[in-house]
């Protein structure tokens, strides 16, 4: 009878905690503003703390005309930064529900599928045993801001470890977020992985960049709305203006030097002329922008226990190609498709395949369960990360 009471009041064993990692646009971004003059007779010059990014509304006109003079950055010097009299700041640094949706008004789900199964199990806290570690997503390494990230998630690991009993942590990512924790890997030591992280799960990781960065920057933007809704060239030159954008573009050697990624009657564009493309869409900094990150992000074998996810079977953005040359750079070019998980190329996201720290890889086909926003509440993956974080649970 005994052993009966003392099962009843001995405590719940929870599963290892866990830190999620965002892609881009995922994290919410707040502003505070004290500007000069306004960019609008109707937009704001100074304000309290705010929603920068995402209220669904602030993109729809006239409104998206204020939210782009804010959002944007300004490119002095080879570095980065908000335009003058604009203060940022992310929301939701350590907190467990701060990436359950992209936008304020909680119709983009994001991680909440994820969220709710891991607080589900026996023993699990909100606060203590998940916890989000989202980041301005406009910036990039090798940027200030990034190095900052950086320390504020190491020493995220660090605490959460220590809530969590010694526990080491298990860290997911999606998209862009895998990129940016290959990179952050790779600035600790192998002591510090052995001692802190028991796994990464990599769902979508865009480690190589993506070919619809090109088209995002030549004609489109961030922002796919139709134009009686949202400005496109409005979106495509803000688009110019991000550095997150430049760090997305597509890798050596990962595509070759000279492999087509845009053509126009006049021209054709690849990594080797890249610096041209700018020149000729009108960025005359481009180059400039592009130099800053291009050698800034690290895809080698991460040294630490890796599950890779991600979509394959989709038609995906390989190059794009202008008939008349009257349309370049304002009007959409022809996508030319190869495979992918509908956003980032399947060589991209096979970069994890070839690590030798990877210890699996599922790849899930079609768009309803692989494509690049789904996979993260495809309920196999779900399950796969549950499985993952209660894994040897006794041998912490």
């Amino acid at each position: 009878m005994i052993w009966v009471v003392l099962l009843l009041i001995a405590p719940v064993e929870s599963v290892r905690p866990v830190i999620l990692v965002p892609g881009a646009l995922a994290s919410k971004i707040e502003a505070k503003l004290n500007k000069s003059e306004r960019s609008h007779f109707y937009c704001s010059k100074t304000s309290d703390w705010y929603t920068l990014w995402l209220k669904l509304e602030s993109l729809l006109s006239p409104a998206v005309n204020c939210w782009a003079d804010n959002f944007k950055m300004e490119f002095k010097e080879g570095v980065f930064s908000n335009t003058p009299g604009v203060e940022t700041r992310v929301a939701g640094f350590g907190e467990s529900r701060s990436l359950d949706y992209v936008d304020d008004g909680h119709h983009i789900v994001y991680y909440k599928d994820l969220v709710d199964s891991i607080l589900s199990q026996p023993g699990a806290e909100e606060g203590v045993t998940v916890r989000a570690a989202p980041y301005d997503f406009r910036y990039s390494p090798p940027s200030k801001e990034s190095q900052l990230y950086f320390d504020r998630l190491k020493k995220l690991v660090e605490d959460t470890y220590k809530t969590n009993g010694n526990k080491k942590v298990v860290l997911v990512s999606h998209s862009l977020g895998g990129l940016t924790i290959s990179t952050f890997l790779h600035t600790v030591s192998q002591q510090w992985k052995d001692t802190y992280v028991h796994a990464w799960v990599s769902a979508a990781g865009v480690f190589g960049g993506a070919v619809k960065e090109i088209k995002v920057m030549v004609s489109h933007g961030i922002v796919n709305l139709p134009d009686f809704i949202s400005n496109r060239l409005l979106h495509r030159d803000l688009a110019r203006k991000i550095m997150g954008n430049y760090f997305m573009l597509p890798r050596y050697p990962i595509w070759g030097k000279d492999e087509l990624l845009l053509q126009t009657p006049k021209s054709n564009y690849s990594l080797s002329n890249l610096d041209q493309l700018f020149l000729d869409m009108g960025v005359t900094d481009g180059p400039d922008k592009w130099a800053t990150v291009r050698d800034a992000s690290y895809t080698g074998d991460p040294g630490l226990k890796t599950y890779c996810f991600n979509g394959k079977d989709i038609p995906t953005s390989a190059s794009f190609h202008y008939k008349n040359q009257a349309d370049f750079p304002d009007q959409v070019p022809e996508t030319i498709f190869g495979d992918g998980d509908g956003t980032v190329p399947a060589r991209s996201l096979h970069m994890c395949h070839k690590w030798n720290s990877t210890v699996k890889v599922t790849e899930y086909s079609g768009p309803d369960t692989g494509e690049h926003d789904k996979v993260i509440q495809n309920q196999d993956f779900i399950k796969n990360v549950i499985q993952i974080i209660s894994e040897d649970n006794m041998n912490i």
